[in-house]
């Protein structure tokens, strides 16, 4: 992107911040860019593909930071520990939590972009697979499948961290996270004593 669409991404993204991520006014981000519709069309055919500009520049973020939480692992299962417990925690952060409950509501999004969601979920789930496949060698997670395993694991923290984004969770964010670890170490064939 250009000097202008990030212009007009920053712009977004605090007209978001100013809704506490509730809604995204087409007219608001214009005027907070101080561009003209003319422009913003340039970049973007409507406002669903603005939202698609901003989820990927959120999942790109979040690659970041997952990436960096992995990489403090010492094992594969400490690795996949923190991917898990970077992902869930979100819901326990106030600023990431805000943006996951928009992102999270935007399930139309994912079947009228899946390819360009498809990539920027590979990043988010990179350092995951890199973990599994690492373990899967070694022999530390000796009934994994790197590519199925990852897209699971992805879907079960994704449903964990959606639960704890409810205004009434039935469980506390830790005791989502432990859980989480302790099935899919469990699934991943690492013995008790390990986990």
């Amino acid at each position: 992107m250009d000097a202008e669409a990030q212009q007009l991404l920053g712009a977004a993204w605090r007209v978001l911040e100013r809704s506490n991520f509730e809604t995204c006014k087409v007219e608001r981000v214009m005027k907070e860019a101080g561009v003209s519709a003319r422009t913003f069309y340039r970049y973007f055919a409507d406002k669903d593909e603005l939202l698609l500009a901003l989820m990927c520049d959120e999942m790109a973020r979040s690659s970041r930071y997952l990436t960096a939480a992995v990489a403090e692992g010492a094992t594969c299962a400490d690795k996949v520990r923190a991917w898990i417990t970077a992902v869930i925690g979100a819901a326990d952060d106030p600023r990431r939590s805000a943006r996951a409950r928009l992102f999270s509501s935007q399930q139309p999004m994912t079947r009228k972009y899946p390819a360009e969601l498809a990539e920027s979920t590979a990043m988010l789930t990179a350092p995951l697979r890199a973990a599994l496949e690492q373990g899967a060698a070694s022999g530390e997670f000796p009934f994994a499948d790197a590519e199925r395993d990852t897209e699971l694991i992805y879907s079960l923290t994704g449903g964990e961290m959606t639960g704890a984004l409810t205004a009434h969770p039935q469980h506390s964010t830790a005791e989502r996270i432990d859980a989480t670890v302790a099935f899919v170490l469990r699934s991943l064939g690492v013995p008790p004593r390990e986990r």
